[in-house]
């Protein structure tokens, strides 16, 4: 077996890794900022000269040094975001660079030496290699520069853990910051991947089932011949499951589409009192209950909105079928209401079904939730619908709420902006 030795990127994996399982960046970079505050405070402390306004420097100081402080309140999730590395990254090179100014004693060719090591740190992607060059730099800087008959100052010694310090602090963010572009990069190819996975599923699973609902209406309707009523009504329930499974795997491939950021809005201008028309009439037949009726409740004259009128119908069509499942007796109705001071309009789905027990109502959006599940059985569903629900609702800017009471029916409202 052939040895291969470790590329720069494999060596680079641990950080990738630490990003991604979650392990805290938030402690490593207010530990390795706390060097560079330091540093850059001595220099400022330690200057020969007095400063001019000095009272002022130092109080700049202080406010420097507490900002690493106030990094301990501030919330692990922005560590992550490349945006905040790169503020913290700009205030510490700014801090830095203010503090071999303000002290009076660095030399041109220190400066050469601060400018060429974040260089070098920056461009290697080899943490090893970074740690050796924040090593030897102080060292080469000393050997060349040095006189060693002459007795140095303390703070040029103090300028060569500058370097060292300086190597290790930019050549880690350098570190971070490409590593959350990696895995961003890779967040976004497998986001795509998994879209064009659920469209061919989407092709794949719903080309059967309408070639069964094709064959199976044309043998209800007569096309191939004469059947008697058993056949029709075995034919009639065919339909039915066929549509059922149509249904779920719409279901499914909704909330995959959540899942994996592939759901898109495509907002347009429509008037909402006809958008609400085409549905009524869209759901004749959905009720199969003779007990149970669907009614509608809207003013006929309704503005124009600007929404995505797919994700609308699947939010209202998603409360209609969990309303009408869990409803025996009564009544589903769907109210709709335009507030024009707010841009705001209201859909209501009110049932006087079973109702929800108060200690599930917050549990009822979670995936795979199912008010009763003995009752579920006996009905197709899977517990996804109030999860979209939720979902695209929160999409297109909205907000669900639901209350409930056992016996007496629930009620859904969803507010989504009109504009």
């Amino acid at each position: 077996m052939r040895y291969e030795p470790p590329s720069e990127t494999s060596l680079a994996q641990p950080l990738a890794v630490s990003v991604a399982s979650g392990d805290s960046i938030k402690s490593t970079v207010i530990l390795i900022r706390w060097p560079v505050v330091l540093i850059s405070a001595s220099l400022i402390l330690f200057r020969v000269s007095e400063l001019p306004i000095a009272w002022l420097f130092y109080g700049l100081v202080v406010v420097y040094v507490l900002t690493n402080a106030a990094l301990y309140f501030v919330e692990e999730a922005m560590f992550r975001k490349a945006t905040f590395n790169l503020a913290v990254i700009g205030l510490d090179t700014l801090a830095l660079t203010a503090s071999l100014m303000l002290n009076g004693q660095t030399e041109t060719n220190f400066f050469l030496a601060y400018f060429l090591i974040i260089i070098i740190c920056c461009i290697f992607e080899n943490p090893r290699m970074i740690a050796v060059i924040s090593l030897l730099a102080p060292i080469a800087y000393a050997g060349i520069y040095f006189d060693l008959p002459n007795e140095q100052q303390p703070v040029s010694y103090l300028q060569l853990v500058f370097l060292f310090i300086v190597g290790l602090f930019f050549g880690h963010f350098s570190q971070l910051v490409r590593t959350q572009t990696m895995l961003k990069e890779r967040a976004e190819h497998r986001s795509q991947g998994k879209a064009e996975l659920l469209n061919i599923l989407s092709h794949e699973l719903k080309t059967p089932l309408t070639v069964i609902a094709s064959y199976t209406q044309a043998l209800k309707g007569g096309a191939l011949g004469e059947i008697n009523r058993a056949q029709d009504e075995a034919l009639s329930k065919v339909l039915r499951q066929n549509e059922n499974l149509v249904n779920i795997i719409d279901v499914i491939l909704a909330s995959a589409s959540v899942e994996t950021g592939a759901v898109a809005l495509r907002r347009e201008a429509f008037v909402l009192s006809e958008f609400l028309d085409e549905f009524k009439q869209s759901c004749d037949g959905i009720v199969l209950n003779s007990q149970v009726s669907l009614k509608w409740d809207y003013p006929a004259p309704l503005p124009t909105v600007n929404s995505d009128p797919g994700k609308l119908k699947i939010i209202v069509q998603n409360l209609i079928n969990n309303a009408l499942k869990f409803t025996d007796t009564g009544e589903v109705r769907v109210s709709v209401r335009h507030n024009p001071n707010y841009q705001r309009m209201v859909f209501t789905v009110s049932d006087t079904g079973i109702g929800i027990a108060p200690d599930q109502l917050p549990f009822v959006f979670d995936k795979f939730w199912q008010v009763d599940a003995t009752r579920t059985r006996t009905q197709s569903g899977i517990g996804m619908g109030l999860y979209i629900v939720k979902a695209f609702t929160e999409l297109l800017g909205g907000t669900v709420t639901v209350s409930s009471s056992p016996g007496r029916g629930t009620v859904f409202r969803v507010e989504l902006p009109t504009a």
